[in-house]
C-alpha cells in the first residue's frame, strides 16, 4: 500500500544556515506520530514543508505518491489537514462557524449540507467545544481557542492530520482526552504527526516516535522499541531515565 505521504531528502535553509537536511520517512493509515526533539530541532519546519507552507531548498514531499506541489488546493486539503503551531486567533466569528471552515474543500457551495452539520457537531463533541460553538472565538481562553482550531482540522476530514503542538494551552484531563481522540482516528484508518514535547504523553498514544536532533532524523522507532530502550533520551537531556511502573509498562521520569 502506498504510504499518505513521503519525505525524501527534505533540506530547508534560513538564509545560509541550514535548519535540516537529509529528512526522509513515510507517513501510512493507522499511525500516530509523535515527531520530536529539542526547541530548534526543526520540527516546526519540517511540518510547514510537509503541508506545503514552505518549499524545501531540496528533496521532496509526495502526497500519495504525486509531489505536493503539482496538487491543486482543495485536493490537497481533503488530503491534509495542518494546525501550525501559532494561529491569529483574533476573529469576529463563533467557534462553530470556524470549524464549519473545515468543511470548504468538501463544497463548491457556501451553504452547509446536512452532513457538514453533522461533521461539524462530531468534530466539535470529539474535541470538547461543543458548548463552545456559539461563542465568539475572541472571547475563549486558550485552551478553548485550540480544541476550536483542532475540530476545524478534524472536521476538514483529511487522509493525514499534521499538528504542531496540539496539546498547546490544554490543561492534563484535555492533552488527554485529544491524543486519545487523535489515536482513535488513526485506528479508524486516518493518520496523523503530531509535534509534542510530552514524552509520556506521546508514548502513551502514539503509534512510532520520529526524533529530530543534529539536523536530521537521529531516530524512528515504532513505540514498542522507545519503551524498551534508553539510548535516544540523550537526545533531549541527561536527565532523564527509564523506570518500570507498577503494570510494567516503561514511563520516563525526571531527575
Amino acid at each position: 500500500m502506498t504510504p499518505i505521504l513521503r519525505t525524501r531528502d527534505l533540506e530547508w535553509r534560513a538564509g545560509e544556515t541550514t535548519i535540516v537536511r537529509h529528512v526522509t520517512f513515510d507517513i501510512g493509515a493507522g499511525e500516530f506520530i509523535a515527531l520530536m526533539g529539542r526547541n530548534g530541532a526543526g520540527k516546526s519546519t519540517v511540518m510547514d514543508v510537509m503541508a506545503g507552507l514552505r518549499e524545501p531548498y531540496a528533496g521532496v514531499v509526495l502526497l500519495d505518491g504525486r509531489p505536493l506541489d503539482e496538487w491543486p488546493a482543495p485536493a490537497r486539503a481533503r488530503r491534509l489537514g495542518h494546525l501550525p503551531q501559532l494561529v491569529r486567533t483574533q476573529s469576529p466569528l463563533t467557534a462553530g462557524q470556524i470549524v464549519s471552515m473545515g468543511r470548504y474543500p468538501h463544497t463548491d457551495r457556501w451553504a452547509e449540507s446536512n452532513t457538514d452539520r453533522v461533521v461539524v457537531e462530531r468534530a466539535m463533541r470529539d474535541c470538547g467545544c461543543l458548548p463552545l460553538r456559539d461563542r465568539r472565538l475572541s472571547t475563549l481562553s486558550g485552551g478553548e481557542r485550540q480544541r476550536v482550531l483542532l475540530a476545524a482540522c478534524v472536521a476538514q476530514e483529511p487522509a493525514l492530520l499534521l499538528l504542531d503542538e496540539p496539546s498547546t494551552f490544554l490543561d492534563v484531563d484535555q492533552q488527554l482526552q485529544t491524543f486519545a481522540m487523535l489515536r482513535r482516528l488513526a485506528e479508524a484508518g486516518g493518520a496523523c504527526m503530531a509535534v509534542s514535547h510530552d514524552l509520556n504523553l506521546a508514548l502513551t498514544y502514539c503509534t512510532r516516535v520520529i526524533v529530530l536532533a543534529n539536523r536530521t532524523v537521529a531516530r524512528d522507532m515504532p513505540v514498542e522499541i522507545a519503551l524498551d530502550s534508553d539510548d535516544w533520551l540523550e537526545l533531549f537531556s541527561p536527565r532523564l531515565r527509564r523506570l518500570a511502573g507498577p503494570d510494567g509498562r516503561s514511563w520516563i521520569a525526571y531527575q
